[in-house]
């Protein structure tokens, strides 16, 4: 690993030397004590939070041990407000002015919550409350500028990360659902409730590691839990409606505009957000956007399961999008609630971009560069729905469903220069296509567990059904000029007429059925059926415009019917602590396949899948899992099919019939550990796959660089990926550091020229961030990340290229008042390659500035994005037959001047007085 820049990886090194000697090397001020219940016996898990005695914002927290002691530092020099809060205990509270020696409070014994007080003692806010299951954050215990979001609150809390594809992460989890008072939020999707609710209106973020609905349902403990996080509103927003409207314009015709309300009730949810902006700014719903971003989605026929690199999806050229969502929630009994949002995405991507491919058949290699120019328009409009019925202690039911329609039309030019291996160049193509995308989609969910009299005993049915209509039109030109340096060049022009059309149903059904053996001791006989079919149909004229004679017209009607039965038999054991499940699965795989004017091809295969899994969770904090399973992958539609595509002429494509499915191992250990004594958060997961009898490229590219890809069955494929992540309080500075690490480690085989091309491919990734935790006034955040990766081949050798990425960044948020902010973030990115000579040093640069003038904090901001223009995005990919670097113009410099009005704001209360 070659850093290029020594002075700023000086920096990295330095950071991290600085923070291992001062976590080990200072003593300031700490408070301790035994916290024991009016019975003598120690409590454990007791929040323990030093508050500031100002504002009861939240200074630093802990929670007591088995024993009932706690230690906790006080990092600042000022006086602090201890509390300390229990379920079923009274709070307990206590003035501590700091003092560099211990300061030991000895035995505290908590009155039990059982009977009201004379008089209100004190009514401070409980920063940390922790149940079984849940940890809950009290919002108002960290700061929150005016205008934040969910996501800013987010990041704020002890244990949680958003990353950089906006991913939510805490304690080393996923966050798959996000609830708003228990409830969905346009469908629990985390992208959209981060951007479009206000921070201001939570009370409280409850992070909880909720049971399956079977579990919860029959009280078995299955292991199966996911991490959610529940927002409880504020009192006066659960009664009132509560939301914003702003709205901005700055230079070169930037601007935007927001608006979202919401009004809750007990029984009632209901919602409304809009956008619309020219700023890159998606708002919600990424996925649709990055989908539709970058415009390189015609090299979607290039794309394979086995490249080692693909390119991260971003938001490159210049985007305008809208946004506009309802979502209506009610509960018709207790237990028992129903829901449904509506939401539209438009979304306007145009741009340039530059391509540099290095490529290589057998023993010679050529290079192309793309110079593209794209625009790529989509109208999505998208319902959700779903029906919870758990008002029954036998029963449960619930019903999902979605409905998707999707328009998209793109239209790009693109110019292709090739060079030989002398750097000679030979050809170009220029080509220039329009197409119109159109999917209409649909899925239907069925879930029902019935509890049996018997305890343990239960039984639990399933149906989805999936349903996709897509259609693609496709009106391309390209004029081809070969052999340049020739004698005898040849020149081509094709237009092109394409209409495809593919439809795919799919039906899964799924019963189970539990019955106990002994105590802990329980036998599972799962059944599922699943059953795919797809047609596709192809129509294809193709005309050389220099002479105007046809050369080809295609129809072709493809089926492909795949239906996989499985019978599974497994023993549980289950206790609170400890879930293992053994199976063994047994599989019949039965494949359909061809063109509807002939014989079809069928497939009849059988295959035993055995399973493990173990989880142990020691303690509250604690959860380590091991798994493993055997799984069978079938070849896809596009990889069985005969139909040569060859809608690129210069990629072509063309399936094989005789394919076997791959068999996969996959082994999967995870740790978690979140200690709320120490605030010590880790998390690690390791993977390893290896699939058998792997499908693998072959391809050919002739003297006039005509790429032709099929595939076969060949040797195994493996994969093995690790990632760590490590956080901690460094003690008597205020301040918090995290190391994040992630590798991965794979290699395949491809077929290329008729020789076998080994191919592997190693990445690794070093990240360290150090912020301070104490918020009241400042917030500030810096650090590095490093990435790098190696990708070797066996047929050349001298193309093994490594590529690398250095990020070093720095964000300051000040409050000069409670009404005035100043937010300033730097980054600076390094990208090196060793096959492109030209390194990249991209310095970014933003600052803001926002002041609150009104007693509903209405908000004037001026907003300054990439005030050095550096408006470039960078992307690297590597396959097994080439690998290429992409610059992508994107949206530079621009300022915005905005105004916020807030909707609903409640009057402000005097905060209560400690006596």
């Amino acid at each position: 690993m070659n850093f290029k820049n020594s002075s700023l990886t000086k920096i990295f090194s330095v950071l991290c030397i600085v923070i291992c000697s001062i976590s080990f090397g200072q003593s300031n001020g700490t408070v301790t004590g035994k916290v024991f219940a009016p019975e003598k016996y120690p409590l454990e898990l007791v929040s323990v939070a030093m508050l500031s005695p100002v504002d009861s914002t939240l200074v630093n927290f802990t929670t007591t041990d088995q024993n009932g002691v706690f230690e906790l530092s006080q990092d600042s020099k000022d006086s602090v407000l201890l509390q300390l809060n229990a379920m079923g205990y009274l709070p307990y509270f206590k003035f501590i002015k700091y003092q560099k020696a211990v300061v030991d409070l000895k035995i505290i014994t908590l009155e039990e919550d059982n009977k009201m007080l004379d008089e209100v003692v004190i009514t401070a806010v409980v920063p940390v409350q922790i149940k079984k299951d849940t940890i809950g954050f009290s919002a108002s215990a960290f700061k929150i500028d005016h205008d934040d979001t969910i996501e800013q609150l987010l990041n704020k809390l002890p244990g949680v990360d958003i990353d950089s594809d906006g991913k939510v992460l805490a304690q080393g989890n996923e966050i798959t659902k996000i609830y708003v008072d228990g409830k969905e939020f346009f469908g629990g999707d985390p992208a959209i409730v981060l951007k479009n609710l206000s921070a201001d209106a939570i009370a409280k973020v409850e992070i909880i590691d909720k049971k399956s609905d079977e579990s919860e349902l029959t009280g078995v403990s299955d292991g199966n839990k996911e991490v959610v996080i529940n927002l409880v509103l504020k009192k006066s927003k659960s009664q009132n409606g509560f939301g914003k409207v702003s709205g901005g314009v700055g230079l070169d015709s930037r601007y935007f505009g927001n608006v979202n309300y919401s009004k809750f009730s007990s029984k009632r949810q209901v919602s409304v957000i809009g956008k619309y902006n020219n700023i890159n700014v998606t708002g919600s719903n990424i996925q649709g956007f990055l989908d539709n971003a970058n415009g390189l989605a015609d090299e979607s026929d290039d794309e394979d399961d086995n490249d080692f690199v693909k390119p991260l999806k971003n938001l490159s050229g210049y985007l305008k999008t809208g946004v506009t969502g309802i979502n209506y929630g009610e509960e018709l009994k207790k237990d028992e609630s129903f829901n449904v949002d509506y939401f539209y995405n438009l979304s306007d991507n145009k741009g340039v971009s530059k391509t540099k491919r290095i490529n290589f058949g057998g023993n010679n290699s050529f290079e192309n560069n793309y110079d593209n120019d794209y625009r790529n328009t989509s109208d999505n409009h998208n319902v959700n729905f779903n029906y919870k019925n758990k008002s029954n202690k036998m029963h449960s039911l619930l019903v999902k469903g979605q409905l998707s329609s999707d328009k998209r039309n793109s239209t790009l030019a693109r110019n292709t220069s090739y060079f030989n291996n002398k750097e000679e160049l030979t050809t170009t193509n220029n080509f220039e296509s329009e197409s119109v995308n159109e999917r209409n989609s649909g899925n239907f969910a069925v879930s029902y567990i019935q509890r049996l009299y018997k305890k343990g005993r239960s039984f639990k049915l399933d149906f989805k059904t999936q349903i996709n209509d897509l259609s693609r039109d496709t009106d391309q030109n390209t004029l081809n000029n070969r052999k340049l340096n020739t004698n005898n060049p040849t020149t081509r022009s094709l237009l092109t007429l394409k209409d495809e059309s593919n439809k795919t149903n799919t039906f899964d059904f799924k019963i189970k059925y539990t019955e106990p053996l002994a105590m802990y001791h329980y036998l599972n006989v799962e059944s599922f059926a699943t059953i795919k079919n797809i047609q596709e149909n192809t129509n294809q004229s193709r005309e050389i415009i220099t002479t105007g004679s046809a050369v080809d017209e295609i129809l072709y009607n493809y089926n492909f019917r795949e239906n996989s039965y499985r019978t599974k038999v497994s023993h549980n054991y289950n206790t609170g602590k400890l879930n293992v499940s053994t199976g063994l699965e047994y599989q019949n795989l039965i494949r359909n396949f061809g063109q509807i004017t002939e014989d079809p091809i069928v497939k009849d295969q059988g295959y035993f899948n055995p399973s493990f899994y173990l989880q142990f969770k020691p303690k509250t904090g604690r959860k380590f899992r091991l798994s493993y399973n055997k799984y069978v992958r079938s070849p896809n539609s596009a990889q069985s099919n005969t139909f040569l595509n060859d809608l690129n002429p210069y990629s072509v494509r063309i399936g094989n019939p005789d394919l076997k499915p791959e068999n996969t191992d996959n082994i999967l250990l995870t740790g978690n550990i979140f200690d709320f004594k120490s605030s010590t958060n880790f998390y690690g997961r390791i993977q390893y796959q290896n699939a058998g009898n792997a499908i693998i490229s072959v391809i050919n590219t002739d003297e006039d660089f005509i790429k032709t890809r099929t595939y076969e069955n060949n040797g195994s494929r493996e994969k093995l990926s690790t990632s760590f992540g490590f956080g901690q309080k460094i003690k008597g500075l205020g301040l918090r550091y995290t190391i994040k690490n992630r590798n991965q480690f794979s290699s395949s085989n491809a077929l290329v020229n008729l020789q076998i091309n080994e191919v592997s491919a190693k990445s690794y990734m070093f990240s360290l961030d150090l912020e301070n935790y104490d918020k009241d006034i400042v917030d500030v955040k810096l650090g590095a990340n490093y990435s790098v990766n190696n990708t070797s081949f066996s047929i050349l050798s001298d193309l093994d290229r490594q590529f690398y990425k250095q990020l070093y960044y720095t964000m300051l948020d000040l409050d000069f008042t409670k009404k005035l902010n100043f937010n300033t973030q730097f980054d600076y990115i390094i990208y090196g390659d060793d096959k492109f000579s030209d390194n990249q040093e991209i310095p970014l640069w933003n600052a803001s500035t926002s002041y609150a003038f009104s007693k509903n904090n209405n908000i004037v901001k001026l907003l300054l994005i990439d005030l050095l223009n550096k408006n470039v995005n960078i992307s690297r990919r590597s396959t097994q037959n080439y690998f290429e670097e992409t610059i992508s113009e994107s949206l530079g410099r621009y300022v915005i001047l905005s105004y916020t009005y807030k909707l609903g704001s409640e009057k402000k209360t005097k905060k209560p007085k400690l006596s």
